[in-house]
């Protein structure tokens, strides 16, 4: 589920100089030149207030399983000291061992950017990536040739702190999902064919859009600074679950007729009748959620009657008339199964 991250440290000069001169680099200018199978997939050094730093990108499929997959495991991150451990190997791979073991300890490192990734089923993609489309996510972050990958962990989304949500045989149709290791004879027609009703979610975090990170990490007293805090399972699977909801929201998509028709049905409260059909209807005339928020002359209203939509079980995003579903079940029950399958 943690797809990398990247990381820094202050180091001694006569150690910066000595990575500059091994790798034949220069100071502020990113290197990405590495070993296949190593997690560091990018390292920069720079000079800041008569500091050196050194910044590394990491890959961490390839730091917890040695190799890179096509796939995403939702299990809990291994001991931190077995991270260490190989973060210490990968180093040497990379600087040699004299300079890998006056690195910090991993888990002293501070944390600059955390990428987070989910594949889910979700069957008929044509149909719930329009519908995605009329809630409050950006339509860039539904275009696959946009998608960002964590071959190329340097090479961030253009819009951070919001999930992108892209279909997983795209990736693979526009090469934009590489296979490294025990993947490299993969068939790429049989890989699109097996992924044709999967949606990867894509989640980048740079350390200015870590508020809410650092809300969840400070109620529990953790280091806001140090890496560690920010693997821990709490966080991961909070900060996930909160951008999806913020983004395209809880409850399932229905066309406009049967939204209506499960409103009247269900909803004894007049009042709250009313202001859920006048909502829905207001949503339908603009044509997305989005549209009907930024043309409300009060906004607080619109997302408090929204809520309560969407605690209804209706979220809003409306299929289009012509669809030939009047259902489309919201994957977010599956985001919560494995987020707490990660956490577990």
């Amino acid at each position: 589920m943690i797809y990398g991250f990247d990381i820094l440290s202050g180091i001694p000069e006569d150690l910066a100089y000595r990575i500059l001169s091994d790798i034949q680099g220069k100071l502020s200018v990113h290197y990405y030149n590495m070993p296949i199978n190593n997690s560091i997939r990018g390292i920069m050094i720079n000079s800041s207030f008569n500091q050196y730093f050194l910044w590394i990108s990491i890959n961490a499929g390839i730091l917890m399983r040695g190799k890179e997959t096509i796939d995403i495991d939702f299990t809990g991150e291994p001991d931190f000291s077995m991270l260490e451990e190989k973060f210490k190997i990968n180093a040497a791979e990379i600087f040699g061992k004299s300079i890998a073991e006056r690195l910090p300890p991993l888990c002293e490192w501070g944390v600059h950017i955390m990428r987070y990734g989910m594949d889910i089923e979700a069957g008929h993609i044509s149909e719930i990536m329009r519908v995605f489309a009329k809630t409050n996510i950006p339509s860039a972050h539904l275009r696959a040739k946009n998608a960002a990958t964590m071959i190329k962990p340097y090479d961030y989304p253009l819009y951070r702190g919001n999930p992108e949500i892209y279909p997983k045989a795209e990736l693979i149709r526009l090469g934009k999902i590489e296979y490294k290791g025990l993947m490299d004879d993969v068939d790429n027609d049989n890989k699109i064919e097996e992924s044709r009703d999967i949606i990867r979610m894509l989640l980048v975090h740079k350390r200015g859009d870590m508020g809410y990170a650092r809300r969840i990490m400070k109620r529990f007293e953790m280091d806001i600074w140090r890496l560690e805090s920010h693997l821990n399972p709490l966080v991961v699977t909070n900060v996930f679950i909160k951008s999806y909801l913020d983004a395209i929201g809880g409850g399932d998509f229905y066309k406009y007729d049967k939204a209506v028709e499960i409103i009247e049905n269900k909803i004894p409260n007049f009042q709250n009748r009313k202001t859920l059909l006048e909502l829905l209807n207001d949503i339908n005339k603009k044509g997305s959620v989005l549209k009907a928020l930024e043309s409300s002359s009060d906004k607080r209203k619109f997302r408090n009657d929204l809520k309560l939509l969407r605690d209804t079980g209706i979220n809003g995003a409306l299929l289009d008339p012509y669809s030939r579903f009047e259902i489309i079940k919201n994957p977010i029950d599956e985001i919560y199964e494995k987020c707490n399958m990660y956490s577990s």
